[in-house]
């Protein structure tokens, strides 16, 4: 049987979760919905299959506001973990983007999902 892959080169993804740090109802509501991203999905993060990052209380790299982030590298976690925050975001801004060999400018953009309000990312970090 053949380990499953992504599709063009895609190694895996990275969501990012944002909020607005002024804003106490919001970044409330992203520290719960990271501690029902662990709740939920607790046996693929104990087994390493995802990881949930801290939480960034400004802005980094290219995210205009505060965010944090999960990631993973198996294919059949795609499909779960998408649908999760489409039911649970709320009216957070949520990036879902590919790491591929086709560079970081064209994963957070021409490749990337968003739900949500689409934030603007300070791209220019990437030329």
């Amino acid at each position: 049987m053949t380990e499953a892959k992504f599709y063009g080169n895609i190694v895996s993804y990275d969501v990012h979760t944002y909020y607005n740090q002024n804003v106490s109802e919001e970044k409330e509501f992203a520290y719960q919905l990271r501690e029902k991203v662990k709740e939920e999905f607790k046996d693929e993060i104990e087994a390493g299959d995802i990881r949930v990052h801290k939480f960034w209380e400004t802005p980094i790299g290219p995210h205009p506001i505060a965010m944090w982030e999960v990631d993973f590298k198996k294919p059949e976690l795609f499909a779960n973990i998408v649908s999760f925050y489409q039911v649970n975001h709320g009216k957070l801004s949520v990036l879902i983007h590919p790491r591929s060999d086709k560079g970081d400018l064209a994963d957070h953009t021409k490749h990337a999902l968003w739900l949500g309000h689409k934030q603007r990312l300070a791209t220019s970090i990437f030329r």
